[in-house]
């Protein structure tokens, strides 16, 4: 009979093997679902910091184009405050007129204040035209607005028109080239 019991502790050891195995994979398989869910988290959080960061750019600077629309339309170095920034942030200004017309292009690096670490980058083409003339067309737009969805923008005799670009990002400005950086955009036509 000893011999009969040792059949059956083979058999025990065979089971309880295949049971610890299962277990075994099964835990893994739920800490395998739990990296991949905290790793969606941390880039859900990361992309929303970034379309917030682009949000509030886009308000930012709309509420500056409204305040100083005279010196946009000018061509004139506008400088704007934003997101507790205590110094006047001076954009990049390109003159894209070929005659009588005033187009210009805006572009600005908006830092957030230390410790949010986001940015804002944001371009703005302004276009105005006199009352008497026939307005205003902007061609290859793309070329000055990555992602706008048209070739040219019209702007009518007497008009005023805007598209502002932002782009957002999760990391400070002097940061947005790191790996791990999550950017978003808004487009916002006026």
């Amino acid at each position: 009979m000893r011999h009969h019991n040792n059949k059956k502790e083979g058999f025990a050891l065979l089971m309880t093997l295949i049971v610890v195995s299962v277990v075994i994979s099964i835990g893994i398989t739920l800490i395998d679902i739990t990296i991949k869910q905290l790793k969606l988290a941390s880039g859900t959080k990361d992309s929303e910091s970034s379309f917030h960061a682009a949000n509030a750019g886009v308000e930012c600077i709309r509420y500056w184009r409204l305040a100083s629309s005279t010196q946009f339309e000018t061509g004139a170095s506008v400088p704007i405050t934003c997101f507790g920034v205590s110094t006047a942030v001076t954009p990049t200004v390109t003159d894209l007129s070929a005659g009588p017309e005033d187009i210009y292009r805006y572009v600005y690096q908006i830092p957030w204040t230390t410790g949010l670490n986001r940015c804002s980058q944001v371009t703005m083409l302004t276009l105005s035209s006199d009352p008497s003339s026939v307005g205003v067309t902007l061609s290859n737009v793309p070329s000055y607005i990555s992602g706008y969805p048209f070739t040219s923008k019209f702007c009518q005799a007497g008009g005023r028109c805007t598209i502002i670009s932002v782009q957002g990002y999760n990391r400070a400005c002097s940061a947005i080239t790191q790996i791990g950086t999550v950017q978003r955009e808004v487009l916002l036509e006026l």
